[in-house]
Formats: structure tokens, C-alpha cells, sequence
């Protein structure tokens, strides 16, 4: 059996022709009593989801306990469960999304939570079905998902426009 190698070149004319993907990974924070925690980013309007873009090499589990620790302040102690795969097209941009949404459990005391100043406007509670105006569509498709439960294992969604 013959074994094909190719030079780096070609190894690398190859990676640059497959299409882009961003990833990204979300929280579901919850407090006692069920109320999920959202965040009002202070460069976008809306409220979403704690989370942010997936590291180089790094898990998109990893990167939601990441997340959610640097832009509430919260230390996540058990493992990320996954919730929802979410894609969306290329849009306007030069690559595709890729969203991992995962539970995170809850915070005891939501008090003690604090925005990172940066990036976080405003942190806040709601009850799953009564969740803030201003959610962007993807955002919404995503919630509706998590709060409908009417799936078993993972959700997945496509999206026809872009996060």
C-alpha cells in the first residue's frame, strides 16, 4: 500500500482553501431560583448570554467557564454540560459561526457576581419565560430552544442570518 504525502505547501494550500469558522461558546448561569443569567455588553445593543469567542486550541467548554468567570466574575465548579449547537452563514463576513451554549450550573449568591467593565454593561436575572426585550433573533432562537427542552441530548439550530 502506497502512502501519500503531500510537501508543506500543499498541506498548506489546502488549509487555506477550506472554509472559515469562528467559534464561540456561551454560559446558561442559573440562579436558586431558575432564573437565567443574561448580560448587556457595552459594545452591542441587547442582552445575551455570558460567553465570547473560543481561543486557539482551547475547548468550547473550556471557553464558556472562561467566559463566564471573566465577564461575571463567577467560578464555575462543576462541568459544562452542552446545550445547543447554533450555526449561522457567512453573511457579509469572511467566516461562519459556530456556537456552543453550555449549561454552567448556578450561582448561589447572584450579588456577588461583577461585570467585567470592559465588555459588561449590566448583569441581570430573568425567568425563563419571561426573558427582556431586545434579545437579537439568533439569541432568541437560542433561548428558545434551552426553555422549550422539548429535545433530548443536544439541540442543534441554523440560522439564516449571521450572529
Amino acid at each position: 500500500m502506497t502512502t501519500i504525502r503531500f510537501t508543506p505547501e500543499e498541506t498548506a494550500a489546502w488549509y487555506a482553501s477550506v472554509p472559515k469558522v469562528a467559534l464561540s461558546a456561551s454560559a446558561l448561569l442559573r440562579d436558586e431560583q431558575g432564573r437565567i443569567a443574561l448580560v448587556r455588553n457595552t459594545y452591542r445593543d441587547g442582552w445575551s448570554l455570558p460567553g465570547g469567542v473560543v481561543d486557539d486550541n482551547e475547548a468550547p467548554a473550556m471557553a464558556a467557564v472562561r467566559e463566564v468567570h471573566e465577564e461575571i466574575g463567577h467560578a464555575v465548579a462543576g462541568p459544562a454540560t452542552l446545550l445547543v449547537v447554533q450555526w449561522a452563514g457567512r453573511g457579509l463576513g469572511p467566516v461562519q459561526f459556530l456556537n456552543f451554549t453550555f449549561d454552567v450550573g448556578r450561582v448561589a449568591d447572584p450579588a456577588r457576581l461583577v461585570p467585567q467593565e470592559e465588555e459588561i454593561a449590566e448583569i441581570a436575572f430573568f425567568a425563563p419565560h419571561a426573558l427582556p426585550e431586545g434579545l437579537r433573533p439568533f439569541m432568541r432562537h437560542r433561548m428558545d430552544a434551552i426553555i422549550g427542552g422539548d429535545f433530548q441530548g443536544v439541540a442543534y439550530i441554523e440560522e439564516n442570518e449571521t450572529f
